[in-house]
């Protein structure tokens, strides 16, 4: 069970008390001003308890936060870290049409709900945590989204019966800090990986950035993009895994998956360069993007293509290239310059140089012809792409 931090106000006490007439006040004045933190914090002391005017500030903020990832945020319960770990909504919905053949489902380790809300709009869903603050957060946000049919349960899920048709398990993967060997789970993948034994139909939720040596190799693994950022990753198994790799491209649902086909040959720059989309890239499928667009690689080990032709596909952003050379400070100041133009978009892969730093050491007029730089490497010696966005 995680241990609620000492500076953490959010405690089931603060909860119960927002569930009430007095507490619902308290967030509601709590949310009508933007004064000082401070302040606020003084004047709502004159009215509620000392300790529960902290826990509101927090959980305002907290909502506030939370609207780029739930509709009804302005509603829910969080703490900082649930909130951190809970999947986004656009997410879970996708992962629930996934499993939409599932008519009960044990959501393990569901913490503040994230994929629960979504599960419980189609199935029935047993919600389990062994952390009561947070069931308890996940409870109050079933009932924001008047979800009829899900039951909870304390308990830790090492000591469960797996009596459904699905399990989604969603570790807990901080305790202080970001964890990413899937050994530093909670609980650990290998245990996850077990279940497949026990039931037909598993899904395990991990970090984008999880190494390579620790996912199993008999699953699909499928990254998830959401807002152009590659958000997590997810393990298959059994019924539910159609493939061996895939990348997922939300909102539309466009995805990539492991195709045969011919190598790709690595060539100079044509015309075009193309940018993956980053979960193409997380998911090594690579090939299967230049084969999909007829492009081709610049390096074997850099994820930029390129072609003669520009593409409209969802999975890369499109670039005419104007010129390329090799990299030098100097002479790619004086050529842009030269040329009137402004990097609006620096962007790198395998390059040294974080682009705010080279912006700072161009110090360009910010009024000439916009265009992007792609800063790379090609056999192990940097280049600058100079570009402009392929036109629709």
């Amino acid at each position: 069970m995680n241990a609620v931090s000492s500076s953490d106000p959010i405690t089931r006490e603060a909860l119960r008390y927002f569930q009430g007439s007095e507490g619902c006040e308290l967030l509601v004045q709590a949310a009508a001003t933007d004064q000082n933190p401070l302040r606020i914090q003084e004047k709502l002391r004159r009215s509620f308890p000392a300790e529960m005017c902290r826990a509101g500030l927090a959980l305002v903020e907290l909502r506030q936060r939370a609207g780029e990832k739930f509709m009804r945020a302005e509603e829910m319960f969080f703490d900082r870290e649930g909130l951190e770990m809970a999947t986004r909504e656009e997410i879970a919905c996708y992962r629930a049409w996934r499993l939409r053949d599932c008519e009960k489902i044990m959501d393990l380790c569901c913490g503040i709900g994230g994929d629960l809300l979504a599960l419980g709009q189609q199935a029935e869903v047993l919600a389990v945590d062994a952390d009561r603050r947070r069931l308890a957060m996940a409870q109050h946000n079933s009932q924001v989204y008047e979800l009829q049919q899900v039951r909870f349960i304390a308990a830790e899920v090492q000591s469960l019966r797996m009596n459904v048709d699905a399990v989604f398990v969603d570790p807990a993967r901080r305790s202080g800090q970001r964890k990413r060997r899937g050994e530093g789970y909670s609980p650990p993948l290998g245990w996850v990986a077990d279940l497949r034994t026990k039931v037909s139909r598993l899904a395990v939720k991990v970090g984008p950035a999880i190494p390579e040596q620790d996912l199993p190799p008999d699953c699909e693994v499928e990254f998830v993009s959401s807002g152009g950022q590659c958000r997590e990753g997810v393990l298959y198994f059994g019924q539910l895994a159609t493939t061996s790799r895939r990348a997922t491209l939300l909102p539309e649902r466009h995805t990539l998956e492991t195709a045969a086909g011919p190598d790709v040959v690595v060539a100079p720059p044509g015309a075009y360069l193309f940018d993956p989309n980053p979960a193409v890239v997380r998911s090594h499928l690579l090939d299967e993007l230049a084969r999909r667009i007829g492009a081709w690689k610049l390096d074997p080990q850099i994820a930029y293509l390129s072609s003669d032709t520009a593409t409209d596909s969802p999975f890369v952003r499109g670039y005419r290239l104007i010129r390329w050379q090799p990299f030098q400070l100097k002479r790619l100041r004086q050529t842009l310059r030269d040329e009137g133009l402004y990097p609006r978009e620096i962007k790198k892969r395998g390059f040294p140089i974080e682009p705010p730093e080279l912006r700072r050491r161009l110090s360009l007029p910010p009024d000439g012809r916009p265009i992007t730089l792609l800063l790379t490497r090609l056999r192990q010696k940097p280049v600058v792409f100079i570009c402009e966005m392929q036109e629709d």
